[in-house]
């Protein structure tokens, strides 16, 4: 099925999430029942990722001048740390060490249920600068309980990813004029602008719960070098002072 603008209504992986599980139960159900299962050889879908479309450092400062003073801090955190949706809506009082200056991302919230985090280096320690320890001052300062969690809904569940993408994150980037994007992409911009502050790649790549810096490489080395103007603009100066190239 398309949609109006001719685009698919569900993509290969949500289909694969859909028929996966199905399958699987036929399968066994065949086996032990002795009926020949038609879907057996059933091939998954090849998956596509999404391109990235990190936010720059002006449209960070314009998304954060039209947010909801109330989401503020959220998307501050977000930005910040590159921490995924589903961490920060399972950041409860007894994760925040001010003591230490560390967030300890231990668990996550996904469809309204609490897990923990996906594999050992998302489980992580993240440092509090000077900024996040003011916003995070502010976001705990009604809290009492350790198992208290930083952000709810207006029932006092954990936040709703998907909520967060269509109440909040779209229509404060249509207002703000910013072209749309998804919201994990806080997380791809946090990488980038960590990278393009000189950041070490290491220090980045724990940030994120990556288990090395390739991923740092493949995929945000264009931003970065956009970003903090290593794009060869320099060499190009040099090689215009030097007088190696004529004047136009």
């Amino acid at each position: 099925m398309e949609k109006e603008d001719g685009n698919r209504t569900l993509s290969n992986a949500r289909v694969n999430n859909i028929l996966w599980p199905l399958i699987s139960i036929m399968i066994v159900a065949a086996e032990e029942f002795k009926f020949d299962y038609p879907f057996s050889r059933y091939r998954a879908l090849r998956e596509q990722k999404a391109d990235s479309s990190p936010m720059t450092l002006q449209e960070v400062k314009r998304f954060l001048d039209y947010v909801e003073p109330e989401w503020y801090d959220y998307f501050l955190l977000r930005f910040m740390t590159g921490m995924r949706s589903c961490e920060v809506h399972g950041l409860q009082l007894k994760h925040i060490d001010f003591d230490h200056r560390l967030i300890k991302v231990r668990q996550n919230v996904v469809n309204g249920e609490i897990t923990d985090v996906k594999t050992p280096k998302s489980r992580r320690d993240l440092p509090i600068n000077d900024i996040l320890s003011s916003s995070l001052e502010r976001i705990t300062a009604t809290l009492s309980e350790p198992d208290d969690f930083l952000f709810t809904n207006d029932d006092g569940e954990p936040l709703d990813t998907r909520y967060i993408g269509k109440q909040v994150w779209h229509p404060t980037l249509k207002r703000a004029g910013l072209k749309t994007r998804r919201p994990y992409e806080t997380r791809h911009t946090a990488a980038v602008l960590h990278l393009a502050a000189h950041e070490n790649p290491l220090y980045v790549s724990q940030l994120l719960g990556h288990s090395n810096t390739r991923l740092l490489f493949e995929i945000y080395a264009p931003y970065v070098f956009n970003a903090a103007r290593n794009d060869g603009s320099a060499f190009s100066d040099l090689m215009r002072s030097s007088g190696v190239i004529k004047p136009d």
